[in-house]
């Protein structure tokens, strides 16, 4: 039997829910009352005990170029074409 969340309480819990749903137990999400998705493991196998930033593909900061103080509202890249 499925357990049950509201997208509220899934918003509170979603850790919780996927622990659920890892171990097996099937999860669904409702809308407004009506099912709308439902939480089960990957059929990739988690590759766990890794390094610390094991799954991340690219993480970078940048400084500003001038040796200044870092804008936060700044946009540090170029769009496409307009370098």
């Amino acid at each position: 039997m499925a357990v049950e969340f509201s997208v509220d309480e899934a918003r509170e819990r979603l850790t919780e829910l996927i622990d659920r749903a890892e171990a097996g137990e099937h999860v669904v999400i409702t809308r407004f009352g009506a099912p709308a998705v439902s939480l089960e493991p990957s059929p990739v196998p988690a590759q766990r005990g890794g390094a610390f930033a094991a799954g991340v593909v690219a993480a970078s900061w940048v400084a500003p170029h001038d040796g200044g103080t870092f804008d936060v509202g700044t946009d540090y890249w170029s769009d496409p074409g307009t370098a």
